[in-house]
């Protein structure tokens, strides 16, 4: 069973970020990285903060990723959601990734079992139209 309806749409990828969901759709995060600098950056950018290089290559993400934030979701703010609450938002930290956070969902974990700081492993469900999408759940031993 998906987390978040079967039915919501998967993402609508931009000229920046395109790169991101064609790794998904391969079962691969991947983060976007300067060329120059080597500094990580999520979401995906034309320039390079640190630098204001333009280069960058896209690396596969580390298997350590922890919980840096999260909320729980008691009132849905759209309809097609509804069904599904109480469901939880995570904020997800790949701390060898210079600090790279995604938003993301932690998966068959009750919403009083979450803590800041613990470690998650990737998932994947498939969006209503097919597109993979990263998800997390609690680490063995996490």
């Amino acid at each position: 069973m998906a987390y978040l309806p079967d039915d919501l749409p998967g993402p609508e990828p931009t000229i920046d970020d395109r790169p991101f969901w064609d790794a998904c759709r391969m079962r691969e995060l991947r983060f976007q990285r300067c060329a120059d600098c080597g500094r990580f950056r999520h979401p995906p950018a034309p320039v390079c903060a640190r630098c204001g290089s333009r280069r960058s290559n896209w690396v596969r993400a580390a298997d350590e990723a922890e919980l840096f934030s999260f909320t729980v979701v008691h009132h849905a703010a759209d309809d097609a959601v509804a069904a599904s609450v109480p469901y939880n938002v995570a904020i997800v930290l790949f701390p060898s990734f210079d600090g790279v956070r995604l938003v993301s969902n932690v998966v068959d974990c009750a919403a009083d079992e979450l803590r800041i700081g613990m470690r998650l492993s990737l998932v994947w469900e498939v969006a209503g139209d097919g597109v993979p999408l990263p998800r997390f759940r609690r680490a063995v031993g996490g």
